[in-house]
C-alpha cells in the first residue's frame, strides 16, 4: 500500500530532493497548508501521484491546495499536447476491433433487458482475512472487496452491473462491449463512504469510473464503489441487499465502462448522453424497462430542472464541441450539472431514435467512419449531421422531442 501524502505532512516532514531529479520537482502544499517537494509522475481522474526522496506517492487531487491543482491539471494538458499519442485526436488512425457492425440490425430494439445468472455463477476467487482481500466473479465483472461476502449478496449486488453490460450490449448501434485484459470489467468496493473518499472518491457520488490509456491502449478501467451504495448492509449477523437503494448515478458510470475502447475516440456529448440515455431508463431488480426511453428522459429532465415538458439546453455547436475540460468546468458552476447532462442525453436519443428514419443510421454510420480512421469532425459534419448546419440541427431536434412531448430552447 502507498503511503498518502496526508500522512507524510501530518507528521511535519519537509523534504528537499536533489535537484537533478527533474525540472518539475516543486513544493507541493496540501488543502490544510502543509508542504511536500515532489515531482509530479502522473493525473489520472483525482488521482495524482508524486515522486518524492521517499517513494511514490498516490493521492486525491482534491487534497491539494487549488494553486497546485490548477497547476498539476496545466501539466497533464501540456503533457498530452506534447507527447504523441498519448491522447489521440477523436476519430483518425482506425480500429478494426471496434464495434460490431456486421451483426447488427439498425432500430431493433427489446422491450427489456436483464441480468439472468444464478448464484453458482459467482466464482471466489480469493478469501484472504489476514490481508483483508476478497475477490469475486460475475459473468462479466471482477470485485475487490476489503470485506467477505457471501455469494448470494455478491450475486444480488452485481445485477446491476450485468444490467447495464446487457443493455449497452442490446443497444443497436455497434458499440460491442467487450472486457479487455484478463476478461472482466473491475469494480473497486469499499467498506464506507469514508474510505471511498480517502481514495479519490467524489464527495456525494454514488459510485465513479476512472480510466487512463496510452494512444488506443486501455491501460486502467475502474469503477470504484461503496458497499452500502449498492445497497449491501450488515444487520449484525450477515450482509443483505437492500434493493430500494437508488442506482442511477451508479449505472451512468457503469455505462462509462462499458464504452472501451470507443471512450478515446468519441466526444464528451456522445459518451456522457449515452450514460445518461442507459441511467435515465427504468431499472428494477436487474432489469431496465425499454418501452417508454422518451419519456424516462422526459421524466429526467423535470427532475433536474423542475420545468415540466420544457427544457432549456445547450446550442448544438457549444455541446458538440465541448471538451472534456470545458465540461468539468461546467459542472462547477451554478446549474451547470442540470443543464449539461439532459443536454447531452436530450442530443444523444435524438441520433439513436429520432434522427432521420429513427434507426439510428447516422449514428451508426458516424461511428463506424470513426472505427476507420476518420477524424470525428469530419465526420459529424459530413455523417451524423448529414450536411446541415447546427442552426439546420436544432430545428430538427426541437421539432422531434416536440412530437414526444418536450418542447426545446437552445442557450
Amino acid at each position: 500500500m502507498k503511503p498518502s501524502l496526508s500522512l507524510i505532512l501530518a507528521a511535519g516532514l519537509f523534504l528537499v530532493l536533489p535537484a537533478n531529479l527533474s525540472a518539475e520537482s516543486r513544493t507541493w502544499t496540501s488543502s490544510d497548508g502543509r508542504a511536500l517537494e515532489g515531482e509530479i509522475l502522473s493525473l489520472e481522474g483525482d488521482q495524482i501521484t508524486l515522486k518524492t526522496e521517499r517513494g511514490n506517492f498516490e493521492i486525491p487531487l482534491s487534497r491539494l491546495s487549488e494553486a497546485d491543482q490548477t497547476f498539476a491539471k496545466e501539466w497533464k494538458e501540456k503533457k498530452m499536447a506534447a507527447t504523441p499519442g498519448d491522447e489521440p485526436e477523436k476519430g483518425g488512425g482506425g480500429n478494426k476491433e471496434l464495434g460490431d457492425f456486421e451483426n447488427l440490425v439498425l432500430g431493433e430494439w427489446p422491450t427489456s433487458v436483464s441480468a439472468d445468472f444464478e448464484v453458482d455463477a459467482i466464482q471466489i476467487v480469493k478469501e484472504d482475512k489476514d490481508t483483508n482481500e476478497y475477490i469475486y466473479r460475475s459473468p462479466h465483472f471482477e470485485f475487490h472487496s476489503p470485506l467477505r461476502l457471501s455469494a448470494t449478496v455478491v450475486r444480488e449486488f452485481a445485477r446491476i452491473f450485468e444490467a447495464t453490460f446487457e443493455f449497452t450490449k442490446a443497444m443497436p448501434i455497434g458499440l460491442a462491449p467487450e472486457p479487455w485484459g484478463d476478461g472482466y470489467y473491475l469494480t473497486k468496493l469499499y467498506a464506507d463512504k469514508a474510505t471511498y473518499y480517502a481514495d479519490g472518491g467524489i464527495e456525494g457520488s454514488g459510485g465513479m469510473f476512472s480510466y487512463s490509456w496510452r494512444g488506443r491502449e486501455i491501460l486502467k478501467s475502474v469503477i470504484k464503489v461503496p458497499l452500502t451504495n449498492l445497497g449491501v448492509e450488515y444487520t449484525g449477523t450477515r450482509f443483505i441487499v437492500d434493493h430500494k437503494k437508488r442506482s442511477d448515478t451508479l449505472i451512468h458510470e457503469i455505462a462509462h465502462q462499458m464504452t472501451g475502447r470507443w471512450l478515446p475516440l468519441l466526444p464528451t456529448w456522445f459518451t456522457e448522453g449515452l450514460s445518461e440515455t442507459v441511467s435515465t431508463q427504468r431499472y428494477d431488480g436487474g432489469r431496465f424497462t425499454l418501452t417508454s426511453m422518451d419519456r424516462s428522459i422526459r421524466e429526467d429532465v423535470t427532475k433536474r430542472t423542475g420545468n415540466d415538458r420544457e427544457f432549456s439546453m445547450l446550442n448544438l455547436e457549444r455541446l458538440m464541441t465541448i471538451s472534456g475540460q470545458e465540461w468539468a468546468a461546467d459542472l462547477t458552476r451554478p446549474g451547470g450539472s442540470s443543464t449539461n447532462y439532459p443536454s447531452a442525453n436530450v442530443l444523444f436519443y435524438y441520433f439513436l431514435r429520432l434522427d432521420g428514419d429513427g434507426k439510428g443510421t447516422n449514428l451508426v454510420n458516424y461511428m463506424k467512419a470513426i472505427a476507420e480512421g476518420m477524424k470525428e469532425e469530419e465526420a459529424r459534419q459530413e455523417i451524423l449531421m448529414a450536411g446541415r448546419s447546427y442552426a439546420e440541427l436544432q430545428e430538427d431536434v426541437e421539432s422531434k422531442w416536440r412530437t414526444e412531448g418536450l418542447r426545446l430552447t437552445f442557450q
